[in-house]
């Protein structure tokens, strides 16, 4: 029999190669790929930076205005508030945290420029102003005056309403440093200071609806509602709600306390984690509240790819008598128009389904077995972003165009119009405006210091990223 002849095993010598050229162009892509994403990560970390760099320098700029001031007296608390944020925020960015440090900074920014402004010649100051708005919110100048659109750093006197829609709310701070965040469905009037039991001024509203959260400074403040007054003290945290239908109300105190006297004559004193309910005449006994959870992952600013990542747990400490539990994501501060609002999770912690980029803030409050809930955590954010588009290409990492029309002056008013992309958030002052389908917008801007103002356009597309103009104006008061 002949012999077998074997087979050459050129075949299998081609097809290794081929495979090997495979394995190495795949290799090279994820190589690619991987290049690509800290790339991304590198830009996004470094464009954060510069913000927060940006922000802290404004603050810094702004509390040496103010040092040597006379007048600071009057502002002692809110100054001392503001400083210590900026110490948080220079803080946080040492330590690389920068979204952290751009959130301070803003908000150390944001007092200083109030102070500033209250404390300027032209005597322009109110009795509060508009820090932050989120959704509709409006304000009225006496009985007579016509609705407006409320915008931050608008000046408040007494006598001026306030009312926000279902998905409006806002933070207002007054003259003596308290810090008042309007809930949706609320309306009150800033009513003239009334003496207090040391014969200084007390801030006061009158609250027809709704509901409010306040901080006082170091002064106590007073919250009328249609059948009760309560008495908030300096240095608390407290919360007053008015039932638009009944006027019943509830007097809470997270911190510090509340003196509530009821029009029948009855009063309460309401202690740390305490409540208090009124109905017509009547005030129930002060009851205890909840304590305030803890947030325990993610850490605070934490970034997300969403190539990668998918599903986040969210978790938090356990609260001693805590029958259920409260959550909240939103994509702004003041938490309106959420994006999960539930009030029913029995456990600790909660699976999100991660599927679109974006900046989210969150929060847990623990509702007790009597159904009563207590204060809010504090808020902590997180990032969601993608190296690349749906589509697998390449993250546009292009700031979007932003081109402004000659700025028109009328007094201290201006008109500010320009153009950018189509789809793209325009904010004017850190307010969000309403653009076209072609990218146009316009804003009327009001400014009331007098002298030289920045009025600053921020457009944002749809991948984070952002172009400023800052334009210098000058206002001369009448």
């Amino acid at each position: 029999m002949a012999a077998r002849k074997t087979k050459p095993r050129r075949d299998w010598y081609s097809i290794s190669v081929d495979t090997l050229r495979g394995l190495g162009f795949l290799l090279l892509v994820l190589a690619l790929v991987g290049l690509s994403v800290v790339g991304f990560r590198t830009w996004e970390r470094s464009a954060q930076r510069r913000e927060a760099a940006n922000v802290i320098e404004e603050a810094v700029n702004l509390s040496h205005s103010l040092q040597g001031e006379r007048r600071l007296t009057r502002f002692a608390g809110e100054y001392s508030s503001a400083r210590q944020s900026l110490h948080e925020a220079q803080v946080k960015f040492a330590a690389g945290e920068y979204g952290g440090a751009f959130d301070l900074g803003q908000r150390s920014r944001n007092v200083l420029q109030y102070i500033l402004d209250a404390l300027s010649p032209s005597g322009a100051a109110g009795q509060a102003q508009f820090v932050v708005v989120e959704g509709e919110v409006e304000f009225r100048r006496g009985d007579s005056g016509d609705w407006q659109e409320a915008r931050s750093r608008v000046q408040l006197q007494p006598g001026d309403y306030v009312r926000t829609s279902d998905n409006g709310s806002a933070e207002i701070m007054f003259l003596d440093g308290s810090l008042y965040t309007v809930r949706p469905t609320t309306q009150f009037i800033v009513a003239p200071g009334s003496s207090g039991s040391h014969g200084t001024a007390e801030q006061a509203i009158e609250m027809a609806y709704g509901w409010v959260n306040l901080s006082t400074s170091e002064k106590s403040n007073n919250v009328r509602t249609p059948r009760a007054v309560a008495r908030v003290r300096e240095q608390s945290d407290a919360f007053v709600a008015v039932d638009k239908d009944t006027s019943q109300g509830r007097f809470g105190a997270y911190q510090g306390g509340i003196e509530v006297s009821s029009q029948g004559g009855l009063t309460r004193q309401v202690g740390p984690l305490q409540q208090v309910v009124q109905t017509g005449d009547l005030l129930s006994e002060a009851r205890p509240l909840p304590s305030r959870p803890e947030l325990l992952a993610p850490s605070d600013d934490e970034a997300l790819d969403l190539d990668t990542t998918r599903r986040l747990v969210l978790s938090w400490s356990a609260v001693p008598g805590a029958s259920r539990y409260a959550l909240q994501v939103s994509r702004n501060q003041l938490f309106v128009d959420n994006i999960i609002d539930v009030s029913n999770r029995a456990r600790t912690r909660a699976t999100l389904g991660l599927r679109g980029e974006g900046s989210f803030d969150w929060r847990v409050a623990a509702f007790g077995p009597d159904g009563l809930q207590g204060p809010w955590s504090q808020p902590r954010k997180f990032r969601v972003v993608s190296a690349r588009s749906a589509s697998g290409e390449k993250r546009d990492t292009t700031p979007p165009a932003l081109d402004l029309d000659d700025v028109k002056t009328y007094g201290s008013i201006f008109m500010v119009a320009g153009r950018s992309e189509p789809g793209a958030r325009i904010e004017v002052n850190g307010e969000q405006v309403k653009t076209y389908v072609d990218g146009t917008f316009n804003k009327t801007v009001q400014l009331t210091k007098e002298g030289w103002n920045i009025i600053e356009i921020r457009a944002r597309d749809a991948w984070g990223n952002e172009a400023v103009r800052r334009h210098r104006v000058f206002v001369e008061n009448p």
